[in-house]
């Protein structure tokens, strides 16, 4: 079972060559189904990914095959929350930037992307109690002037927790949505790390050799 999210027009045939080059001498393709300009639409609420649950369900279908992972949502909240749904009865796999691994053993993949899942719920739960109170604009005026020193846009985990959704093939703009940063904050956080961070797509994530 495939489940692809496009954009643009062309992408479909596109991923589609892609999933099934993905496939070969691995799995076999039952069905694909397709959502198009859906990204600002939570997953649960798109049409092709509710009818692909509704197929997986009726057909008891091990695995489903997805894109990539910044592909199910433009909302990090959204994606992980269906990642979290999948991985919880079948087995996910990412045709492009998987770097869950153990694409030979279900249980220990489940097991991996769970416990990427466990990570990130928790880094929102203490990025949420880390975070500064508002500060509203009749406070700001009241007190007459702003306070002094540029406090940092992302503590370290915050970081973190960038650096791994960057990894995932997350690109720069849905990254500076979900940590609310502007576009030359995360170049700065990236000027650190490998060339191939800082550009439009992550291209890191090598391919693991077909058996």
């Amino acid at each position: 079972m495939a489940y692809l999210n496009t954009r643009k027009k062309g992408d479909f045939a596109a991923q589609k060559e892609e999933v099934e080059d993905f496939c070969k001498y691995r799995f076999q393709i039952v069905e694909i189904f397709h959502d198009h300009r859906a990204n600002a639409t939570p997953p649960e609420k798109r049409k092709g990914f509710a009818a692909m649950l509704e197929y997986c369900s009726a057909n008891n279908c091990p695995d489903i095959i997805i894109y990539d992972l910044a592909g199910l949502a433009r909302d990090l909240d959204a994606g992980l929350a269906a990642l979290k749904t999948l991985n919880e009865q079948y087995t996910v796999y990412c045709v492009n930037n998987d770097f869950f691994g153990s694409r030979d053993d279900p249980e220990q993949r489940r097991a991996a992307i769970g416990n990427f899942i466990e990570y990130m719920e928790q880094y929102r739960e203490s990025a949420r109690k880390a975070a500064p109170p508002a500060v509203s604009k009749k406070t700001k005026k009241d007190n007459g002037r702003p306070p002094i020193g540029r406090p940092r846009a992302l503590n370290e985990g915050q970081v973190e927790a960038l650096l791994t959704v960057r990894q995932a093939g997350t690109s720069i703009s849905q990254i500076c949505r979900m940590f609310d940063v502007s576009r030359s904050t995360v170049s700065k956080i990236l000027a650190d790390y490998p060339p191939e961070l800082k550009g439009g797509e992550w291209k890191g994530a090598r391919k693991e050799p077909e058996e």
